[in-house]
């Protein structure tokens, strides 16, 4: 089957960082960025700015609040 016909799925939920859920939103329109061979997404430019400054300490700090939501993150 052609793959330019087969519409892409889209995750109906997804977490970002600070353990803020989106549903029926598509999260290309978010701010991401790589780390450890992981996308995460981030709420706003401003937080994904902050991530940038110091990547190990804004991660370390918001991860606990993305892992108390029953969410997988992927």
């Amino acid at each position: 089957m052609d793959k330019a016909k087969i519409p892409a799925i889209r995750p109906s939920h997804f977490v970002t960082l600070c353990g803020r859920i989106f549903h029926n939103t598509d999260p290309t329109y978010f701010p991401c960025a790589a780390y450890r061979g992981r996308t995460i997404f981030f709420c706003t430019d401003s937080c994904l700015e902050a991530f940038h400054s110091d990547p190990k300490r804004f991660y370390v700090a918001h991860r606990k609040s993305a892992h108390k939501v029953n969410v997988p993150v992927k």
